[in-house]
């Protein structure tokens, strides 16, 4: 007598509906536009991390949400991040000439008007990076000068619109001795991690990155171009390039002001180091994985019983 086909269980019914489902999809993939195809992966990524969740759900062994990776990029950029906050901030125009790369943060205390809502805040106005000389660079000295270059650069950029604003008699003019800034000396390459992940958290509004007051780093590279003037030169006046007759404004005076009003208001300062600290520690944590009732002893599998007390074998 033949045995009756076994009906398959609803579990195994919706997986083979998935399975079916992609194979439906990649048969689509050569007729969709890029828009489609471009909306369609960003659709299975979200299924895929679905799926990942779902077959977690079905192992009575919990499997953890994140693990610690001291190796991991994100998790070096924020160590280094870290690492940053805990140096002193000192003033800008007394950094002396010292080997090494890193990272850097620069700080605004003065009372430029723009300025306001982060002056003597731990939000940095300017935060970057100083690569070595040599990739291969194992120290301090063979990394070269290159983090006192990257400071000393836009010490003197801010000192040359100061003196144009003092001369000309210009309303709020930036001061040298209104900027502080923190400098860390890191391992060379730990500087890129670093700096992405500083501007990430801070959003300085000098950094090219945030789109709104960038410019400071540019060095005259105009010539036989048709660059538009920086916003920073724009705000700040005085650097002799980039006065030019032939270079135009990128933004008006009111639309950089006006968009760093707004930058200000989506992004709220930090006021204290301690609040950025515990960013950093909340990034760290992992899912605590709470039972919802006690545990019993005997859940534990032997193989994964380590007796600490045994001898050496």
């Amino acid at each position: 007598m033949a045995r009756k086909p076994k009906t398959p269980s609803r579990q195994v019914s919706l997986v083979e509906d998935i399975r079916s489902a992609i194979h439906e999809i990649e048969a689509l993939g050569p007729s969709l536009s890029k828009v489609a195809a471009k909306r369609t992966r960003e659709l299975l990524g979200e299924v895929k991390h679905d799926v990942g969740r779902a077959v977690a759900s079905l192992d009575p062994v919990k499997e953890p949400t994140s693990w610690f990776d001291p190796a991991d990029q994100n998790t070096a950029g924020r160590l280094v991040a870290a690492a940053l906050l805990a140096q002193p901030r000192v003033p800008l125009d007394l950094v002396p000439r010292t080997y090494g790369a890193g990272v850097y943060a620069i700080y605004y205390i003065g009372d430029h008007p723009t300025y306001a809502p982060i002056a003597g805040t731990e939000t940095p106005i300017y935060v970057g990076k100083a690569d070595p000389a040599s990739h291969s660079a194992m120290t301090p000295r063979e990394q070269g000068q290159k983090l006192y270059g990257r400071l000393a650069d836009h010490r003197k950029m801010i000192r040359t619109v100061e003196g144009y604003a003092v001369e000309k008699g210009l309303p709020n003019p930036l001061h040298i001795a209104d900027f502080e800034c923190r400098r860390l000396v890191t391992a060379t390459n730990a500087q890129m991690y670093a700096e992405r992940h500083l501007i990430s958290l801070f959003q300085p509004v000098w950094n090219s990155d945030t789109k709104i007051c960038w410019g400071i780093s540019k060095h005259g590279d105009t010539e036989g171009r048709s660059n538009d003037r920086s916003p920073w030169d724009v705000l700040h006046p005085g650097r002799k390039w980039a006065m030019a007759e032939k270079l135009k404004d990128s933004r008006s005076v009111e639309q950089i002001l006006d968009d760093l009003k707004s930058h200000f208001a989506e992004n709220t300062p930090f006021k204290d180091r301690d609040h950025v600290i515990e960013l950093f520690l909340e990034a760290f944590a992992q899912d605590p994985m709470t039972a919802t009732a006690p545990v019993t002893d005997d859940e534990v599998a032997p193989e994964d019983i380590v007796d600490e007390d045994a001898p050496p074998t």
